[in-house]
C-alpha cells in the first residue's frame, strides 16, 4: 500500500461556521498567509490545499518545520504530521493500512483509536474505531481509552484515509487580513506585543508605532522586539514600525504641565498622534496596550477623563483591558517574544510627584491644549521601518 506524508491541519472553528459567502474568502486568505509563513520560513510545500475543512499541506522540504510555522499562523486550530492512503470502501483494507502506520506506535504502550469519517458510507466511526483497534492490538500492551499513553487518529474522507497522533494546538483566531488594518502603540515592553498579538489574532493587519520620548536606544529595543513578533506571527503582509520623535513633546510636558497631569496628558498627546498618522495612512483602529489599573495613567476613571478630553475618531482598542500582569506575562512567553521584551528599558519618567489618578476631564483638555501644536509638528519626524 502507497503512503503519502503530509501536514494535516484543522481550520479555526469561527472560518467553519462562516456562511457559503463569506467562507471561501477567509479561506482563501489563510491559504496565502500559509505561503508566504512558509516562504519566510524557508520552507518548500508544492501543494495547499482546504477539503472537508482540513487544510493539506504536500510535498514539503522539511515536515516538522512546516508543521511549526503552520502552528504560528492566525485561523489554523490545530496541525499534526500525518500519513494518508486510500481506500476502496473496505472497512478490513483501512484496518490493515493504519496498522501498517502505526504499529509502531503503539509497540509496549497502552492506545485508544479516535476515529471520525466523512462522506463515507457503509460504516460508522465507531466501526472504524472497533476494527483498527482489533488491529493494533496485538502490538500493544492494552487498550485504555481514558488515559493511552498513545492516541491513534484516524479520519476517513471520501475515498480518502488520514492517520496521525493528535493536533499540536494552532493559534486559532481569523486569518490576518480579513478585518482591516490597525496601529498598535508599541513600547516594545511587554505589554505591547501581547496587545498586537490579540488583535492580529482577530484578523487584523497590525503595524507599530512607537514613540522616541527620551533616547533613540528606546526606538532599537521596539524595532528588535517588533521584528521578533513580525518573524513569529505576522504574515500574509508586509508588517511596518513607525518611529516618531516625541522629544519635544515630553520636554514640554515636564516643564509646562500642571503637577499630577503629565503621564496623562502624554497618553493623550499618544493618542492624538497615532490618530494623525492612522488616518493619513487609511488604519482602521488605534490599539494600546493597556489593562485597567496597571498604572495611575491606566485607571478607569482616567480613561474617561481621556476619552471625555479629546473623543477621537477611530475606534481605541484595549485588548488587554482585562488582564493583569501575570496574565499577559504567561501569553508573552507562550508567544515567544517575553526574552526580547523583557530587555526593554523604561526611558521616561516625567511625572513630578504623584501622578493623578482621577483626571479632570476640563483641566486634562487645557493642558493637552499646551502641547497639541508640538505633537502635530512632532510627525514631521515620522520614520518607517520594515520588519519582515
Amino acid at each position: 500500500m502507497e503512503y503519502e506524508k503530509l501536514v494535516l491541519a484543522a481550520l479555526s472553528g469561527e472560518i467553519v461556521l462562516k456562511s457559503e459567502r463569506t467562507r471561501p474568502r477567509f479561506e482563501q486568505r489563510l491559504v496565502e498567509n500559509i505561503h508566504d509563513a512558509l516562504s519566510r520560513n524557508n520552507v518548500s510545500c508544492k501543494s495547499i490545499a482546504i477539503e472537508y475543512a482540513r487544510l493539506l499541506v504536500r510535498d514539503c522540504s522539511d515536515y516538522d518545520k512546516a508543521l511549526d510555522t503552520l502552528l504560528r499562523v492566525f485561523g489554523v486550530h490545530g496541525a499534526a504530521i500525518a500519513y494518508s492512503f486510500k481506500h476502496s470502501g473496505s472497512l478490513d483494507e483501512i484496518a490493515v493500512g493504519v496498522r501498517e502506520i502505526a504499529a509502531e506506535w503503539v509497540k509496549g504502550r497502552k492506545f485508544a483509536v479516535r476515529a471520525r469519517r466523512s462522506g463515507v458510507e457503509g460504516f460508522t466511526s465507531l466501526d472504524i474505531a472497533r476494527r483498527v483497534g482489533a488491529e493494533l492490538y496485538p502490538y500493544s500492551a492494552g487498550v485504555d481509552l481514558e488515559k493511552p499513553e498513545v492516541e491513534v487518529y484516524v479520519e476517513v474522507r471520501g475515498r480518502q484515509v488520514y492517520v496521525y497522533q493528535g493536533m499540536r494546538p494552532g493559534p486559532g483566531g481569523l486569518p490576518v487580513g480579513v478585518e482591516g488594518r490597525a496601529l498598535v502603540l508599541f513600547s516594545g515592553g511587554l505589554d505591547s506585543p501581547v496587545a498586537a498579538w490579540y488583535t492580529a489574532k482577530r484578523g487584523v493587519e497590525v503595524d507599530l508605532l512607537h514613540f522616541i520620548l527620551a533616547v533613540p536606544a528606546s526606538a532599537r529595543d521596539a524595532e528588535r522586539v517588533g521584528r521578533r513578533l513580525a518573524e513569529l506571527w505576522l504574515y500574509g503582509y508586509k508588517p511596518k514600525l513607525f518611529l516618531v520623535d516625541f522629544r519635544p513633546v515630553t520636554v514640554t510636558i515636564a516643564s509646562n504641565t500642571r503637577r499630577g497631569y503629565e503621564q496623562i496628558v502624554l497618553r493623550l498627546a499618544m493618542y492624538y498622534a497615532a490618530q494623525l498618522i492612522a488616518e493619513k495612512h487609511g488604519y482602521d483602529a488605534v490599539v494600546t496596550g493597556e489593562s485597567i489599573g496597571q498604572v495611575s495613567s491606566q485607571t478607569l476613571k482616567n480613561m474617561k477623563a481621556m476619552a471625555q478630553a479629546l473623543p477621537l475618531r477611530l475606534p481605541l482598542i484595549r485588548p488587554l483591558a482585562g488582564m493583569d500582569k501575570e496574565e499577559i506575562v504567561t501569553v508573552c512567553r507562550r508567544i515567544g517574544v517575553y526574552e526580547e521584551a523583557a530587555k526593554t528599558k523604561e526611558y521616561c519618567q516625567i511625572a513630578r510627584g504623584l501622578a493623578i489618578t482621577r483626571a479632570d476631564p476640563k483641566i486634562l483638555s487645557e493642558e493637552f491644549e499646551k502641547v497639541k501644536d508640538i505633537v502635530e509638528a512632532s510627525l514631521a519626524t515620522l520614520k518607517t521601518v520594515d520588519l519582515a
